[in-house]
């Protein structure tokens, strides 16, 4: 069965890149929504079943710490994981997402689409 997976980015060569490299590696098991903006991909998780979200910390019209206090309203007991993807790299705001109930915090310069793939499917 598919996994259903938002990908919340305004960059559009971050997006075609994760998304081609995530239909790469599990061309059968993903079907992907992307949103620009973290108010369209709160409309779009609450649209469709998501299993995944890979989140921006940066987005033009909200934080995304705020889209992902709205997504993870409890931290210790996310009910859908969301790996912020950001392309921030300081090492204290990538904690901060961890601590605030992400998944997973990964700096976008460090991280290839193969990582991303094997970090959506735990």
């Amino acid at each position: 069965m598919p996994k259903s997976i938002l990908l919340i980015d305004d960059n559009a060569k971050d997006r075609q890149y994760y998304t081609h490299r995530l239909k790469l590696s599990s061309p059968y098991d993903y079907v992907i929504f992307e949103a620009v903006t973290g108010q369209a991909g709160l409309d779009l998780f609450k649209a469709h079943p998501i299993d995944c979200v890979i989140l921006e910390l940066n987005l033009p019209d909200i934080s995304g710490f705020v889209v992902l206090a709205k997504l993870v309203p409890i931290a210790r007991h996310p009910q859908i994981p969301v790996v912020v993807l950001t392309e921030f790299s300081n090492q204290g705001l990538l904690e901060v997402a961890v601590t605030n109930g992400a998944f997973a915090s990964l700096p976008k310069i460090t991280t290839s689409g193969d990582v991303l793939d094997q970090v959506v499917h735990k």
